[in-house]
């Protein structure tokens, strides 16, 4: 029984991991491929900087990471084998980076179809590259079609499905110039490189830029591939007088001892008066003079990213190739320029300067500008404060004693104005009662008038001269009839005593009502017209105010116009809510600064036209009382329209303060 289970458990793991094994290998991956150890300093920046940003984006592919672990070239034979391993253990990527330039070389050494299908990101590489076209080294094997000993990865990149290329060029031509300008005496270039792959296609790239371009010039080779370290200083020593050298790199000799940062250092030892200038970087400040550097793209990796997420992820597959070339800047070192006598104005413009301990105060200037600028003006405003503080100190002492006694009077004034509001409140109280009580007790005896005249006017019609007089007084009667009518709405609106009784309506029938009754009054040459752009006109108002109103505004269209039309319109508004009335003619029109004092009280514009000079007035304080305005159309020149508004629906409490 214990032996089945054991056997059971046994056949368990192994089903499981081989499940597992097999899902693994069918994962989708983002696979990048360094030439060197990922544990290298600007491999492992790129390489975090790349997955950070990815996982940034919320990435769906699982990044994986694997090493040809490429040191000199006396392996070389070996790079394309562990090439193929890593795309054999990984056949289901999803997107390829190459970091470096010997994984760009195998990689496009490839002749499979299948491998120049699949998306590919080149970074950390040089744009020409040195070949191998000995048969029996199975790898390097990119076309050199004009064997020359180098390869422009730019044209070979066109056969693969390359999206993403970054690249440098060494700029050797502004190298040479450098050094015949500060070296004129120059008669031999020793060029220092070493065992490894950049450094081959380094010296070759110097190599074939200087015999093709100065083929006086003669070139002494300082070659790490047939030379050990021992050699290489023995020769550097013992170069000939006018020789400047230009170093590629130095990391393996011929018998593949690895060195760092100590070799340079043992060159400089070996001749310390040889001019150095530096292709790459390598050895400023320190050894090298300077030279013309590639400004390497420190944020490459999240831009790689953001250009694989979108081809990857979002699966933009017209997504544009990225093609870009880091430019090159010069860089010198202070101490060396100051060993060999050279000063600032025979190098480049914008040059960058190492080990600079001299204080250019222009430049200073220039740098931090805004920072003495910003000084300055927080100096300035310090001492203007202060002395805007002291004068004001002085300023509010001898104001304290003033404001005490301001303070007293302001007390006394306060009461005064309160006593004097209290009492013209009350005496606007007592004369808006005053007023309304009076109209009333005139009213009452000026009705009796007006109806024994119209008895009068009925009873004289055979005496002529009888009835005229009877007319004028019954027309007179009528006038101040009017007047105190209008006085008394006036009053009760501004006192608050008159009521408004707010009902639900179609206002269309009301405004053809008020529109017939008027007919009969107006002059024969005008025409009267009433326009509604809705069949129904449907609000919450005081119906009898609202005809008021309308009586008040066409009545006085009709008084101004002889001839023309007189024209009510009505439309809705619904974003505002509300119905928009206008009452319109062809009459004498008012004056644009006349326009806003028609609406205050006993303003008449034409003296001769009968008239009390109120109706406006109660109109304003009547629309605004119904939740509307009323206002005078401005762009209307043919005579006038007034505009008024009536709100859909009734809103309580409002309040109204009158323009006075």
């Amino acid at each position: 029984m214990k032996r089945i289970i054991k056997t059971f458990f046994f056949l368990y793991f192994c089903l499981s991991a081989a499940y597992a094994q097999q899902q693994e290998k069918n994962k989708e991956e983002i696979l990048i491929i360094s030439s060197y150890s990922y544990e290298s300093k600007y491999i492992y920046s790129n390489i975090t900087k790349f997955v950070n940003e990815y996982t940034r984006l919320d990435g769906k592919y699982s990044p994986v990471v694997e090493s040809i672990n490429c040191l000199s070239l006396d392996e070389r034979t070996n790079w394309m084998n562990r090439m193929k391993k890593i795309l054999d253990k990984h056949p289901d990527a999803k997107f390829i980076l190459l970091l470096g330039p010997e994984a760009w070389s195998c990689y496009f050494s490839l002749t499979e179809e299948k491998y120049k299908k699949i998306p590919l990101g080149c970074i950390m590489g040089q744009r020409y590259g040195a070949t191998f076209t000995d048969n029996a080294i199975p790898s390097l094997q990119v076309a050199d079609t004009q064997k020359q000993g180098i390869v422009d990865y730019k044209q070979v990149m066109e056969q693969f499905n390359v999206r993403f290329f970054e690249y440098y060029e060494y700029d050797t031509d502004s190298d040479y110039k450098l050094i015949t300008r500060l070296f004129p005496s120059t008669k031999n270039i020793a060029i220092i490189s070493d065992n490894t792959y950049l450094g081959l296609s380094e010296m070759r790239i110097v190599k074939h830029t200087l015999e093709k371009n100065y083929p006086h010039m003669n070139l002494i080779y300082i070659n790490g591939s047939r030379m050990d370290l021992e050699e290489a200083l023995h020769t550097t020593a013992s170069l000939p007088e006018n020789t400047a050298a230009i170093l590629c790199i130095w990391r393996f000799d011929k018998k593949n001892v690895i060195y760092m940062k100590n070799a340079e250092y043992l060159f400089k030892e070996a001749n310390n008066e040889l001019p150095v200038f530096s292709l790459t970087g390598t050895g400023i400040g320190y050894w090298c003079i300077g030279g013309s550097i590639p400004k390497y793209n420190e944020e490459v990796g999240v831009t790689l990213a953001q250009h694989v997420y979108q081809h990857i992820d979002k699966e933009k597959k017209d997504f544009p190739v990225y093609l870009h070339r880091c430019y090159n800047e010069f860089r010198f070192d202070m101490d060396k320029l100051k060993k060999f006598n050279l000063s600032k104005e025979m190098l480049p413009d914008k040059s960058i300067y190492i080990n600079d301990t001299t204080l250019n105060w222009k430049e200073v200037l220039h740098n931090y500008r805004w920072y003495l600028l910003l000084m300055s003006v927080v100096m300035i405003s310090l001492i203007v404060g202060i002395i805007i503080s002291i004068h004001y100190s002085w300023h509010i002492h001898q104001l304290k004693n003033k404001l005490m006694d301001d303070k007293k009077r302001l007390e006394d004034s306060e009461k005064e104005l309160r006593s004097a509001k209290d009492k013209a409140e009350e005496s606007n109280r007592l004369k808006s009662a005053f007023i309304s009580n009076m109209s009333h007790e005139i009213r009452t005896p000026l009705n009796a008038i007006v109806g024994f005249s119209t008895i009068l006017q009925e009873e004289t019609k055979q005496n002529k001269n009888i009835k005229e007089y009877v007319n004028i007084i019954s027309y007179n009667s009528d006038l101040l009839l009017k007047l105190i009518n209008d006085i008394l709405d006036l009053s009760r609106l501004e006192s608050d005593k008159q009521n408004f009784n707010f009902s639900k309506t179609d206002l269309i029938p009301h405004c053809q009502n008020v529109m017939n009754s008027i007919q009969t009054s107006i002059n024969k040459d005008t025409k009267l017209y009433f326009r509604h752009s809705t069949l129904t006109a449907n609000a919450e108002t005081d119906l009898t105010k609202f005809n008021q109103i309308l009586i008040n505004l066409i009545g006085n269209a009709a008084k101004f116009t002889r001839e023309g039309f007189i024209e009510l319109s009505v439309k809705p508004d619904d974003e505002a809510q509300e119905w928009v009335f206008s009452v319109t003619d062809t009459g004498c029109g008012i004056p644009s600064d006349k326009q806003k004092a028609v609406f205050e009280r006993f303003t008449k514009l034409n003296e001769y036209v009968q008239g009390t000079g109120l109706g406006l007035a109660i109109c304003q304080i009547t629309v605004r009382k119904l939740g509307g305005r009323i206002w005078i159309d401005p762009e209307y020149t043919q005579g006038t329209r007034f505009i008024f508004t009536i709100p859909y629906k009734h809103v309580r409490d409002i309040e109204y303060t009158p323009d006075c």
